[in-house]
């Protein structure tokens, strides 16, 4: 079978935008992704899965909570490919090897391969953000206001004894580590973004995380549309842990891409 004429001028197109090294990174990172969110995870968190984190070591409540963490872990990745290459698409590329890279392992039956779907949208959530004039004023302070008044929000909920834990939502009977942890950290990325409104991809993952909840929460009920949807006093503190998950992870994307451009330049000879 031969290539078609537009298959081939897909692939001269794609030739043209990224270098071969460009390429070969957006390979790296497709494959390193597909690793950690399906092989690594398990042995990095605390509590020694996605729910034992959130359930068991954070005390969040559910339903859903623990569903996206993978995806977050993907932002890193995600985001590192956009600060390395600085060019829109990467993002989608990346995500897309990561669904080929499942699909193959699942035709293989290499263990328990989760089809994550969602990964496309999550990345093109954070394309977009990083097209959009998101420093510039008015829009600079959206961002920081809206994430200080979760933080608060999510505190309150602590302080006034209404944080609830486990899937169903409880009432809390023990220290709520994650309406804390979550509270805090909003309102110190919110001083982040305020104070370099150039984070974009920060927004974009943060965004992108609180678009795959409650997207799980609307469609993944078992008993209809919406039947997912947690406890009320839960929902502020979900929100807030899940734009905190894709922020930290993009954060931490920028702080990778800081050591690999000071490594670069170090590494290049004088002339």
């Amino acid at each position: 079978m031969t290539e078609t004429p537009i298959q081939n001028d897909w692939i001269e197109k794609l030739r043209v935008y990224f270098t071969p090294q460009e390429l070969l990174i957006i390979l790296a990172l497709g494959v390193i992704a597909f690793l950690t969110t399906s092989f690594g995870l398990n042995q990095v968190l605390p509590g020694g899965s996605a729910p034992g984190l959130v359930h068991g070591f954070l005390k969040l409540p559910g339903p859903g909570a623990g569903i996206f963490i993978s995806s977050a872990f993907a932002c890193v990745w995600l985001v590192l490919g956009l600060l390395l290459i600085k060019k829109p698409g990467t993002a989608i590329i990346i995500s897309a090897l990561m669904l080929i890279f499942s699909l193959l392992m699942a035709l293989a039956h290499v263990g328990t391969i989760r089809f994550d779907y969602l990964a496309l949208v999550v990345a093109i959530i954070i394309e977009c953000a990083g097209l959009l004039a998101l420093e510039k004023k008015p829009w600079r302070y959206v961002f920081p206001v809206l994430l200080t008044a979760m933080g608060i929000i999510t505190l309150a909920l602590w302080l006034t004894g209404n944080a609830k834990m486990g899937e169903n939502g409880a009432a809390a009977t023990v220290f709520p580590l994650g309406y804390v942890v979550s509270g805090i950290l909003a309102i110190a990325i919110a001083i982040i973004l305020y104070s370099y409104p150039t984070g974009k991809f920060i927004i974009g993952a943060g965004c992108a995380e609180v678009f795959y909840i409650v997207f799980c929460w609307l469609f993944n009920g078992k008993s209809g549309f919406a039947t997912w949807v947690p406890v009320g006093p839960a929902i502020p503190a979900l929100l807030t842990f899940s734009f905190v998950c894709g922020a930290v992870m993009a954060a931490l994307a920028y702080g990778f891409s800081l050591l690999w451009n000071a490594y670069a330049v170090k590494g290049t000879p004088s002339k």
